[in-house]
């Protein structure tokens, strides 16, 4: 297909659902759920993709905000992640929950460009199954990893995803992996002024642990980040604490690193509970990978970034954002070049080792944006932001066409990420009767 027609072809099957897309957007928006706790916005993306006449498993599997949507037939089979959690603190109000991160559009633009693809299929008379995934809880980095724990993702032949951001890019190299786990102390309750001697502080170990992490920090690769919070620790000085807990995160280039950090930091705890003769219980709350590139998608992703390009920024888009205090404008232009590994996290990086996988980063904020702030969350209703989620529906709705359409390309992208597995086996790194943590920490 020539690249004029096929831009004609997906921008129409794109604008056909666009209207409803953008209400999708906007009702996921105003929702701003926890995440675990999604089930308007799960349940207003199953009624879309219904619509279309995907058929939807929900909950999937046993996760009630999770969703899988398929619609189509045979092979190949091209998956296509949504997400639609919130943050706190990011809303309209101080404390409220709000779409700091743009999820509200991830959720929309993602389902749009599956119904797209499907239709292109359909229309069209070609083999394929177009798969989108409902995916709760990225912001605690826990919904793909149990997904996956559960089968999810090992179905693909391709798996492409999207991003907000505030310049158009193909996201090659992913994030660092990352481990969130707590350790929890039990010791033995006194009165801390008449009988100190018989009080066993669950407080001390877990300060001890924390000591012994900080100096541990001294002693790790640059590329490793640390860092705790402690959510329980004792309620009056006058009682000896006999429960504490520490929440901590192991940042990685990679999962090796990432293990390697993790049993030295729970000889920290261990120590910490033998010091203060507690006991101390580890749980891994979820675990993420580093990311498996897959240049052969990554180029033809950028093919199509060109192709049809991010929106253009209107006068009074300007405006807006400068009535916000941003004045730094837009960034509309496309890199050539794969920007480099992030420091932070997502746990989509676990897809990548079960299926070649991709991700677009699309212009939806101004530049200078704080990330998971009210700012960015206020302009994920704008009209520039929805028309970025219409552009990016448009592309990646193109690059699932390809997949379908192209035998060489899929080919070249599945052989690319045999050779890169070559010898690995999944691990999901949870216990494997844990349930999903509804909240953190």
């Amino acid at each position: 297909m020539r690249p004029a027609d096929k831009r004609r072809a997906v921008t129409r099957a794109v604008d056909a659902d666009a209207r409803e897309a953008e209400a999708l957007a906007l009702r996921i928006h105003a929702l701003a759920e926890p995440p675990m706790q999604e089930v308007g916005s799960a349940a207003a993306v199953e009624e879309f993709l219904t619509a279309r006449g995907f058929r939807v498993e929900r909950p999937y599997p046993h996760m009630p905000t999770a969703l899988r949507a398929w619609a189509g037939r045979g092979r190949p089979v091209i998956g296509v992640l949504a997400e639609y959690d919130a943050l706190p603190d990011c809303g309209p109000r101080p404390g409220a929950w709000g779409h700091g991160c743009g999820h509200n559009l991830l959720g929309a633009a993602a389902a749009g460009a599956a119904a797209a693809a499907a239709r292109l299929l359909k229309e069209r008379g070609l083999s394929g199954t177009v798969v989108c995934y409902g995916c709760p809880a990225e912001e605690t980095v826990v919904g793909k990893p149990y997904m996956a724990r559960a089968g999810a993702f090992a179905e693909l032949d391709a798996c492409l995803a999207w991003h907000p951001h505030s310049e158009p890019s193909v996201h090659l190299h992913g994030g660092n992996a990352v481990d969130s786990l707590v350790f929890e102390f039990s010791g033995r309750t006194a009165h801390a002024a008449l009988a100190p001697e018989a009080g066993r502080s669950a407080l001390d170990a877990a300060i001890l642990t924390d000591v012994a992490a900080n100096y541990l920090r001294e002693h790790l690769p640059e590329s490793v980040r640390l860092h705790s919070v402690l959510p329980a620790g004792g309620t009056a000085p006058n009682v000896v604490p006999e429960y504490a807990k520490l929440w901590y995160y192991i940042r990685a280039a990679t999962r090796g690193e990432v293990d390697a950090v993790h049993e030295r930091l729970v000889a920290c705890a261990r120590a910490g509970a033998m010091a203060t003769e507690t006991r101390m219980r580890k749980r891994v709350l979820t675990a993420v990978y580093h990311r498996l590139p897959n240049v052969t998608l990554g180029k033809a992703l950028l093919e199509n970034l060109r192709l049809f390009g991010p929106q253009r920024a209107t006068t009074r888009d300007r405006r807006r954002v400068r009535d916000l205090g941003l004045d730094q404008g837009f960034d509309l232009s496309i890199r050539d070049e794969f920007p480099p590994q992030q420091r932070a996290s997502s746990d989509e990086d676990n897809v990548s080792w079960l299926a070649p996988f991709i991700r677009l980063n699309m212009p939806i904020v101004a530049k200078g944006t704080p990330a998971h702030h009210r700012l960015y969350a206020a302009q994920c209703v704008h009209p520039f932001a929805l028309r970025g989620a219409r552009q990016t529906a448009k592309i990646l709705a193109g690059l699932a066409l390809d997949l379908a359409t192209d035998a060489k390309l899929l080919r070249a992208a599945r052989a690319e990420f045999r050779r890169a597995t070559r010898g690995f086996t999944y691990d999901p790194l949870l216990p494997a009767r844990q349930r999903p943590p509804v909240r953190m920490g």
